[in-house]
């Protein structure tokens, strides 16, 4: 059984984050129980197949790498998403840098999320808690976009004409690398609940849909 599931795990990419049940899925003839001690002795040694990146979370390392790392960085960068799930995207000062709207770096990733946000310390981010299901339909960038324009006036230092007019001159030149689903994001964006009367028109503005 051991063998088996270092099998499925040298098929990981490096730094790929997976649980117990992602092996399961793989492997759904081993036992839990089998599971979880195969994997717990893959962790073991000096230079393991497997990484414990916090309880429950593990991670496929770079075995025999020239200079080895307990954790590959990709696996500690993708951990605080891994607990966001689905709809979430970046917010905050964190957000407002990343659009080019402010010179304020903040030193911790901030992540805009649905559901209740993690009790858990060490995850190298600073988690807000979202309830507008309709994010479920975009993606981690179209969130981001959303969550920039809510705490625009808390962070940025551009009016908001600069800043849009900074944006839409970065997408065409492909700063952002990515298309923009406007439809989707203003439905989202008319889901959103007691934040004035600015901020769906805003976001119409930044999409280009009228």
């Amino acid at each position: 059984m051991s063998s088996e599931i270092r099998e499925w795990a040298q098929q990981l990419p490096v730094g790929e984050l997976f649980d117990f049940d992602d092996v399961q899925r793989a492997l759904p003839e081993i036992s839990r129980d089998a599971i979880r001690m195969s994997v717990s002795r893959a962790c073991r040694g000096e230079d393991p197949l497997i990484g414990r990146v916090c309880q429950g979370i593990y991670t496929r390392r770079r075995v025999g790498a020239r200079y080895p790392a307990r954790l590959p960085i990709k696996a500690i960068r993708e951990l605080p998403w891994r607990f966001a799930g689905p709809g979430a995207g970046v917010t905050g000062p964190y957000a407002i840098n990343m659009f080019g709207w402010s010179t304020q770096v903040s030193p911790r990733l901030w992540v805009a999320m649905l559901g209740r946000t993690p009790d858990r310390t060490g995850l190298g981010a600073i988690f807000q808690r979202r309830f507008n299901t309709s994010r479920l339909s975009l993606n981690r960038w179209e969130v981001s976009i959303i969550e920039a324009v809510r705490c625009f006036n808390d962070w940025a230092e551009l009016s908001f004409d600069d800043a849009s007019a900074k944006f839409n001159d970065y997408l065409q030149r492909g700063y952002y690398g990515n298309e923009i689903r406007g439809d989707l994001i203003v439905d989202a964006a008319e889901n959103e609940r007691g934040l004035g009367p600015e901020f769906v028109p805003r976001v119409r503005t930044l999409v280009g849909v009228v």
